[in-house]
């Protein structure tokens, strides 16, 4: 079996989404309507989930573009890029710090030198308690569950 990459955020949605250990440690979005499913989405930055009332526990949001570097080399070789995509972790009420830890570190054991890079208190008065922001690489591989 060929090792697969996470070059797209879709390619890390795919992965997360399919873990059943780290979906078990998300909460839920509720949207107008009434229907509730798992709290993981990709997303552009700044963008807003359509129709949505609420989200509980711990939220899993995937941004559709990632920063990049690229390498140049001496020789005639072609350039590498390197894409690092943000996957941040967000804790709800009635969500802890513990919990994202918890979904943190499954996640970040699904993508090989992945890491978490900055985990902050977020504003009073949203309901949100704790995020974290998840760095994964697209030049190494997936890991399997």
């Amino acid at each position: 079996m060929a090792q697969q990459f996470p070059t797209t955020a879709q390619a890390i949605y795919d992965v997360l989404a399919a873990d059943t250990t780290f979906t078990g440690l998300l909460g839920t979005y509720e949207f107008k309507a009434g229907q509730q499913i798992t709290a993981i989405s990709i997303v552009s930055a700044g963008e807003d989930m359509p129709a949505l009332r609420n989200v509980s526990g711990v939220e899993c949001i995937i941004q559709d573009a990632g920063d990049f570097i690229k390498s140049e080399y001496i020789s005639n070789d072609a350039a590498r890029l390197t894409v690092n995509w943000s996957v941040f972790l967000v804790a709800w009420e009635p969500a802890k710090g513990a919990d994202l830890q918890s979904a943190a570190e499954r996640a970040c054991s699904r993508f090989l030198g992945s890491q978490a890079v900055q985990t902050v208190a977020t504003a009073d008065g949203l309901g949100s308690l704790v995020q974290t922001k998840i760095m994964i690489r697209s030049d190494m591989p997936i890991l399997a569950a």
